[in-house]
């Protein structure tokens, strides 16, 4: 389904960072960045997802690609950041990644446009001057997506957490998508948890190992890899404009771009739905520092 390869953006915080808890290689080197990217653009993925606080991915992707402009790139605002005027953060960011302009800038999180609320002024211009295409803000609960509906706020695209356990933001992802917004989930495998095993499973996520193993079950008895089936429904919500996954060496990427041809069952998706899990200590990766 070449439809949904091109819903497929490559997330790069690992090639800045030892990122995912499941992730047992730690920071690809230079040379493996060159090769997926290499990889990436010949199956047919068109954007990248980096941030400025992603370590030196910035910097590894504009090695890579030598300012060829093979993709569209989404970068974001530093977080802890106060005081830098957005513009010069983003000349940062330019310098670092080698074009000169970009597809997306985004605030890393809301917290920032909650602090200085005209941030989107400071962004809408730097979109005035064609440095970059699309703005928008990289959030964590939906209520801060309700706010900024609320707020008529100015931005293109919202980046999210969403998969099988946290579906939180279904009930605005409509109102969204009616006002054009693009909508980016991230977080589908949840930092790899999915795949782990139960005794693999840390101390403080043990809580979410009964229902880890039974995902794993249900991919098995459907005769589907884990990854295809937890990526096929993200990929069958029509609410969803893209989706960010994150690859730790050539072979996931290989695996991933071949899950994009999974279709699911309308019988296996209902299913799936009554893995839903509230609890926000397993749900959001942030809160896993504090357990």
């Amino acid at each position: 389904m070449v439809g949904n390869l091109r819903k497929l953006i490559l997330g790069t915080a690992q090639f800045g960072l030892d990122y995912g808890i499941s992730n047992v290689h730690g920071r690809l080197a230079q040379g493996e960045v060159v090769a997926l990217l290499g990889k990436a653009a010949e199956a047919g993925i068109t954007t990248l997802d980096t941030a400025a606080a992603y370590g030196e991915s910035e910097a590894s992707i504009g090695m890579a690609l030598h300012g060829s402009g093979s993709f569209r790139i989404i970068t974001k605002y530093p977080p802890n950041a106060p005081g830098k005027p957005t513009e010069h953060a983003l000349g940062e960011s330019l310098q670092r990644l080698g074009p000169g302009k970009i597809y997306g800038y985004l605030l890393h999180s809301y917290s920032t446009y909650q602090n200085k609320p005209a941030v989107l002024a400071e962004l809408q211009d730097l979109k005035a001057q064609g440095k970059v295409e699309k703005i928008g803000v990289s959030l964590y609960h939906p209520e801060e997506a309700v706010a900024l509906l609320h707020a008529d706020a100015p931005i293109d695209i919202v980046q999210f957490p969403y998969s099988v356990f946290d579906r939180r933001f279904e009930r605005v992802l409509p109102d969204l998508r009616s006002r054009g917004i693009e909508t980016h989930a991230r977080s589908i495998y949840l930092q790899g948890l999915y795949f782990m095993g139960p005794d693999a499973i840390p101390v403080h996520l043990q809580k979410a190992a009964p229902n880890v193993k039974v995902l794993q079950q249900v991919a098995a008895k459907y005769d589907l890899p884990l990854g295809a089936m937890l990526m096929g429904f993200v990929l069958q919500n029509a609410t969803i404009t893209n989706v960010v996954v994150g690859v730790e060496s050539l072979q996931t990427l290989e695996e991933n771009i071949a899950f994009t041809t999974t279709q699911l069952s309308e019988e296996l998706i209902l299913s799936l739905q009554d893995f839903e899990e509230r609890d926000e200590n397993i749900i959001l990766p942030y809160n896993w520092a504090k357990a």
